[in-house]
């Protein structure tokens, strides 16, 4: 699956140096997901570094992220 990034996405991965592997790692082992108050999907996941990513994907494309945070 590809993904797409937006701007804002690819600007906070580079604040918290976050990379795309790491996304991917959360895309794919993800241990929570659930709909935002606008539908967009936040899928939340502790990677083998111990590092909490956040993705939230756009709910009118799968393949586009809006934002990218760590917690």
């Amino acid at each position: 699956m590809t993904m797409q990034y937006s701007k804002h996405a690819k600007f906070q991965m580079g604040e918290r140096s976050i990379t795309e592997s790491e996304v991917n790692e959360c895309l794919a082992e993800h241990s929570v997901c659930y709909p935002d108050k606008k539908g967009n999907q936040i899928i939340r996941s502790d990677n083998i570094r111990g590092r909490g990513i956040k993705v939230v994907i756009a709910k009118d494309d799968p393949n586009f992220i809006i934002t990218v945070a760590d917690y």
